[in-house]
């Protein structure tokens, strides 16, 4: 794992704000005066996962809270193979129009594996 600095330093902001909240910790600008992001909510069968079809590295994947729609494409499998030719490229694309809820961390996968969700 990795520490991005951009969550530590929002980490830190959300622990002051809460402890500001609470009236344990006094500082200037703080409690901040926040807007809730907007939530939606959806039937779990509107979900639809998509799985590696087979073995490899993915790239070109589509950004966490994209909407796509069908036809669109999702990702790409770079896939090696045990025969001594060339890796070939797979293109994975939308089935229905969405909206990407979830996504692997993982670049590299085997068939099988969770790649990414779409909320239909």
């Amino acid at each position: 794992m990795q520490m991005n600095p951009d969550s530590v330093t929002k980490g830190v902001q959300g622990v002051k704000n809460y402890l500001a909240q609470k009236g344990v910790l006094k500082v200037a600008g703080f409690p901040l005066q926040t807007k809730s992001p907007e939530m939606i909510f959806a039937s779990s069968s509107k979900r639809k996962k998509y799985y590696a079809i087979a073995g490899g590295m993915i790239q070109s994947r589509v950004e966490l809270g994209s909407t796509v729609k069908a036809g669109d494409r999702l990702y790409q499998i770079l896939s090696f193979n045990k025969e001594n030719k060339l890796p070939t490229v797979i293109d994975i694309c939308a089935e229905e129009k969405g909206f990407v809820y979830d996504i692997a961390t993982n670049q590299a996968v085997n068939q099988g594996e969770f790649v990414l969700g779409i909320l239909q």
